[in-house]
C-alpha cells in the first residue's frame, strides 16, 4: 500500500493527517492547535537559526540551499548541495546539509516516476544521500523529518527491516505524520520475506492502528481492510479474512481485490480439504476459488494490477480441477498481456509445465526460457507467487523429468538458460550432468544397432562428453577456491576421455595432479596413461604406470596400470614385459575374476602369447623352417618350439576368457585367435612327422597336425555361421568382425588345404571368391583353388581358375587398393597370373 509523503514545505502542513498517541483524544480542542503551533514554530525557528547561525562561504551556501528549497527553487538547492556534498571542509552542524537536501530532492522526485523499477532506484539513491546526512549529522531542527524521509525511502526501495527501525525511532516523536508511520509500518511487516508469524502479528497491530483513523477516505479504508484481509489470511485466519472483506462495498475500486482474496481463501480451504481427504468440501472450494478468480479476472473496470493477479490465480485453480487445455490458455493470456510482470513469469511456468506434460517439449523450452529470462530483468528475483527457491525446484525437476524420458536436447536447452536465475555453480553442475547423460545415452544406443548406423551415433556421444567436459572445466574454474576445485576437473577430464579429446584430457589431468591429494593420485596417473596411449605416445605412458606401480603398489589403480602397461609394452612390441605386467594381475591372489581388470588381462594377456607366437614363427620362417624337413637348421626347430610354446598358452587363456565371459565383445576375437594358434601348432608336429620314422612317432605327430587343424576348422565354421547370421540380420558388421569373417574363409580353407581335403578347401575358397568378388582379395582365393586343382591333377580346371581370375582382376575398380589385403599391386598381379596359368 503506497504511502503519501507530500511534506515538502516548511513549516509542515496538517492537512489530511491525524496525530496519534496521546494526540488522539486532542483533535478539535485547542491543546492540539497549540502542539501544531509549536511544531511550525519550531520548524521555522529552524530554518532562521541556519541563516542566522551560519559562518562563511560554505555554511552560508548550504543555509542558503536549505531556504531555496523551502521556497520551492528545488534547481536552485540542488546546486548548491553538489557542489558542498562532498566538501569536508563544511563546520558541523552543516556536514550533513548538502546530502540531506539532495537526498529529501530525490525522496520528493521519485514518486513521479511511473515505472516501479525505475522509482525504487531513485528511492535507494535517496537512502544513499539520507543515510551519509544521518551519519554526518541532520541539520539541526531537520534530525525527525531526516529520519522520516530515510525510512520512507528505504521502505519504497524494499529496504524493510531498515525502514522499520528509522520509522519506530522517531514514531512518538511526529505526531503530524504518525498517520504515514503507521501505514508504513504495516506494509513493511507484511512485505518482509519469508513471512513470520511475529512480523505478521506486527503488520496486524499497525494495520489495526491506521485502520482506526476516522479521517480516512473511503478508498483509504477499503485499502486498509485488504491489507488487513491479507494479513489474517497469512496468518491462517479465514473466517476473519472473509469478515474483513464483507467491509468492502462493491463500489470501490478495492472491491476486486476483495473477490480476490476470497478466491485465495477457498484455494486455501481447497488445500486443507484435500489433504484431509475430503474429497467434496475440496472440490466445493475449488469451484468457488475458480468462481472467484474468474469474475475478478474478467473485471474491465479495475487496474491491470488485480486483474493481472486473479488471471494468474485462475490458471493454477483450472490446472488443479484438471481443466488442463483451459489452464493452458489461460497461463498463455496471462504471461502475454501483463508482459515482465510477477504474474506473467509465473505463468509461464504454469504454461510450460503444461506443455511439457503434452510433449510438446520446443513450446515448453521456449516458454521456461522466458520465464527464466523475465525472472530476473530487474537484477534480482522477486515474485509472490512462486518464491525463488520453487522456481528452481519446477526447473530442475522439469530438466530431470526430461533426462529420465531421455530427451536430452529440451533438458540441455533448459540447462543452459539457468543463469542467472541459479547460482553459476549449480547452473553448469546441472548443465554438465545432463550434457553427460546424453553421451551415455547414445553410447548405449550405438551398442545396440547396426555398425553403420551406430557411427553417426557414437561421434554425436562423443560431441556431448566433450560438451560436458568443457562445462565441467568453466565449473572446476569458477570453484577454484573450494574444495571441489580438483573433483570438477576429475569430471572434466573423464569426460573429454569418453569424447576422444586425449591432448585435452592430458592437460587437464596435469592440473588435477598439481591440486589433488595422495589418495587419489593414483587414478589420475591411470587416466593420463590411458590418454597417452590413444595418442600413439606409449613410451610416454610408461612414465605414468611405472609411477603408480612403484609409489602406489597397495592403491586398486594399480590392477588397471598393468593392463595399461600390457597395452604400451605390447605397442612397443616389448612383449616380455607386457607378458609381466599381465600376469602379475592374474596370480595377484586379490583380483577377483568377476572384476573388470582380471578380465582385462586375460584377454590381453591371450593376444600377447598369440603375438609371441607369431614373433617366434616369423623368426623360424627366416632361419629356415620353410625348407625341407631335413635341411631345416636346428634353430629355426627352437623358434617353432618357442612358437608353439607361445601359442599354447594363447589357446589357455583366451579359451578361459571365452568359457567366462562368452558375452563380451573381444570373445569373438579370442575365438579367432585360438584357430589361427591352432592352425599354425601344426606346422612343427608336421615338420617332425617327415623327419621320423618310428611308426609311433609318426602317429603322435600325425595326430597332433590333425588334432590342431581340425580344431582349426570346427571354430571357423561356428565363427562363419554366427557372423553370417548375424550380418544377414543387421545388414552389416563391426569392422573388426568384417575381418575376421573374411579371414575365416581363407584359413579355414588353409586348415583343408593341409588335410589334404581339396574339395572342402576349394568349396570354402570359392565361397570367399563369391562374397569379396569386387576386392583384391578375390584374387588370393582363385590362386588357392588353382592350387588346389593342381593337386588334384586337374590341370584343365586350374587353368580355367587362374583364367577366371583374370576376368575378375579386369574389372575390379579403378583406384582399389590392393596392398589392403593383397602383397601385390594390379601390375604385380596381372603378371603372376600370367606367369601361373603357363605353369600350370
Amino acid at each position: 500500500m503506497s504511502t503519501a509523503t507530500g511534506q515538502n514545505d516548511a513549516p509542515e502542513s496538517t492537512e489530511g493527517t491525524t496525530p496519534r498517541g496521546s494526540f488522539t483524544d486532542m483533535l478539535g480542542n485547542r491543546i492540539f492547535l497549540i502542539v501544531g503551533a509549536v511544531v511550525v514554530a519550531g520548524l521555522v525557528s529552524g530554518i532562521s537559526w541556519v541563516i542566522l547561525h551560519g559562518g562563511d562561504g560554505e555554511d552560508q551556501s548550504l543555509a542558503a540551499a536549505i531556504d531555496a528549497y523551502e521556497k520551492g527553487e528545488v534547481t536552485k538547492a540542488r546546486d548548491i548541495a553538489r557542489t558542498h556534498v562532498d566538501d569536508l571542509r563544511v563546520e558541523p552542524p552543516y556536514q550533513g546539509a548538502a546530502s540531506f537536501l539532495l537526498g529529501m530532492i530525490l525522496h520528493d522526485e521519485a514518486k513521479g516516476f511511473l515505472n516501479p523499477k525505475d522509482r525504487e532506484t531513485v528511492y535507494r539513491v535517496a537512502v544513499q544521500h539520507l543515510e551519509t546526512a544521518r551519519e554526518r549529522g541532520f541539520p539541526p531542527e531537520y534530525e525527525i523529518r531526516g529520519e522520516y524521509l530515510l525510512g520512507i525511502s528505504q521502505m519504497e526501495s524494499k529496504q524493510y527491516e531498515k525502514a522499520i527501525k528509522s520509522l519506530t525511532k522517531i514514531y512518538a516523536d511526529y505526531p503530524l505524520h504518525q498517520l504515514e508511520i503507521e501505514n508504513a509500518l504495516a506494509d513493511c511487516y507484511l512485505a518482509i520475506r519469508p513471512t513470520t508469524p511475529k512480523n505478521l502479528e506486527q503488520a496486524l497491530k499497525w494495520s489495526r492502528l491506521y485502520d482506526d483513523h476516522p479521517v480516512l477516505t473511503p478508498d483509504q479504508k477499503s485499502e486498509s481492510l485488504i491489507r488487513l484481509a491479507h494479513i489474517q489470511y497469512e496468518l491462517g485466519q479465514l473466517d476473519e479474512t472473509l469478515e474483513t472483506i464483507l467491509e468492502i462495498p462493491p463500489t470501490s475500486p478495492s472491491y476486486v481485490d476483495g473477490v480476490i482474496v476470497q478466491g485465495l481463501v477457498a484455494r486455501r480451504r481447497y488445500e486443507e480439504h484435500l489433504a484431509a481427504g475430503e474429497k467434496e468440501q475440496a472440490q466445493d472450494s475449488l469451484n468457488t476459488a475458480i468462481r472467484m478468480f474468474r469474475n475478478a479476472a474478467g473485471n474491465q473496470l479495475v487496474a491491470a494490477d488485480s486483474t493481472r493477479k486473479a488471471s494468474y490465480l485462475l490458471a493454477v485453480m483450472l490446472r488443479a480441477n484438471e481443466q488442463l487445455d483451459e489452464a493452458k490458455e489461460q497461463a498463455s493470456r496471462t504471461r502475454k498481456i501483463y508482459y515482465r510482470t510477477p504474474e506473467s513469469v509465473a505463468a509461464g511456468l504454469e504454461e510450460a509445465e503444461l506443455l511439457r506434460a503434452d510433449n510438446k517439449d520446443e513450446e515448453a523450452v521456449e516458454i521456461y526460457r522466458r520465464a527464466l529470462r523475465e525472472a530476473t530483468l530487474s537484477g534480482q528475483y522477486e515474485n509472490p507467487w512462486v518464491d525463488e527457491v520453487e522456481f528452481r525446484q519446477r526447473v530442475t525437476r522439469a530438466i530431470d523429468a526430461w533426462k529420465s524420458a531421455e530427451k536430452f536436447a529440451p533438458a540441455v536447452e533448459v540447462a543452459q538458460a539457468l543463469r542467472p536465475l541459479f547460482p553459476a555453480d549449480q547452473a553448469l553442475q546441472i548443465e554438465a550432468d545432463v550434457q553427460h547423460a546424453w553421451g551415455e545415452y547414445l553410447e548405449h544406443q550405438a551398442d545396440k544397432v547396426p555398425f553403420n548406423e551406430s557411427l553417426d551415433m557414437r561421434k554425436k556421444s562423443r560431441f556431448r562428453f566433450r560438451s560436458a567436459g568443457k562445462v565441467y572445466l568453466d565449473l572446476a574454474e569458477h570453484r577454484f577456491a573450494t574444495a571441489e576445485y580438483t573433483n570438477d576437473l576429475w569430471n572434466s577430464a573423464s569426460a573429454y576421455l569418453r569424447g576422444q579429446d586425449f591432448s585435452k584430457a592430458v592437460e587437464i589431468l596435469a592440473e588435477y595432479q598439481r591440486y589433488e591429494t595422495r589418495e587419489h593420485q593414483p587414478r589420475a596417473l591411470v587416466a593420463t596413461a590411458r590418454a597417452l596411449i590413444a595418442l600413439d605416445r606409449a613410451e610416454d605412458a610408461l612414465d605414468p604406470i611405472n609411477e603408480c606401480l612403484e609409489f602406489y603398489p597397495k592403491d586398486p589403480s594399480t590392477y588397471e596400470a598393468r593392463v595399461l602397461g600390457g597395452e604400451a609394452y605390447m605397442e612397443l612390441g616389448k612383449l616380455a614385459e607386457a607378458k609381466s605386467v599381465l600376469t602379475a594381475n592374474l596370480d595377484d591372489g586379490r583380483l577377483e575374476p568377476r572384476s573388470r581388470e582380471w578380465q582385462d588381462s586375460l584377454f590381453a594377456l591371450g593376444q600377447v602369447l598369440h603375438l609371441e607366437g607369431e614373433m617366434f614363427e616369423a623368426q623360424a620362417r627366416v632361419k629356415g623352417a620353410l625348407e625341407a624337413p631335413e635341411s631345416i637348421p636346428r634353430e629355426a626347430f627352437q623358434f617353432l618350439e618357442q612358437s608353439n610354446e607361445s601359442y599354447k598358452g594363447a589357446i589357455k587363456y583366451l579359451h578361459a576368457a571365452v568359457r567366462r565371459y562368452p558375452d563380451d565383445p573381444r570373445s569373438i576375437s579370442a575365438r579367432y585367435l585360438i584357430a589361427e594358434c591352432h592352425r599354425r601348432s601344426s606346422m612343427l608336429p608336421k615338420k617332425k612327422f617327415r623327419l621320423v620314422n618310428i611308426e609311433t612317432q609318426r602317429i603322435k605327430f600325425d595326430k597332433e597336425v590333425k588334432d590342431h587343424l581340425e580344431s582349426a576348422i570346427d571354430i571357423y565354421n561356428d565363427l562363419e555361421y554366427e557372423l553370417t547370421t548375424k550380418l544377414e540380420m543387421q545388414a552389416d558388421l563391426h569392422p573388426v568382425e568384417a575381418k575376421i569373417l573374411r579371414n575365416c574363409y581363407f584359413a579355414q580353407g588353409a586348415a583343408m588345404f593341409e588335410l589334404a581335403r581339396y574339395k572342402d578347401a576349394i568349396e570354402a575358397y570359392s565361397t570367399a571368391s563369391n562374397r569379396y568378388q569386387t576386392e583384391a582379395v578375390s584374387l588370393e582365393a582363385f590362386v588357392q583353388i588353382a592350387h588346389c586343382y593342381r593337386y588334384m591333377n586337374l590341370s584343365a580346371e586350374a587353368r580355367g581358375t587362374v583364367e577366371q581370375a583374370k576376368i575378375v582382376l579386369s574389372r575390379l575398380a579403378e583406384g582399389i587398393d590392393f596392398s589392403e589385403t593383397t602383397h601385390g599391386s594390379r601390375d604385380d598381379w596381372r603378371n603372376y597370373l600370367d606367369w601361373l596359368g603357363a605353369t600350370l
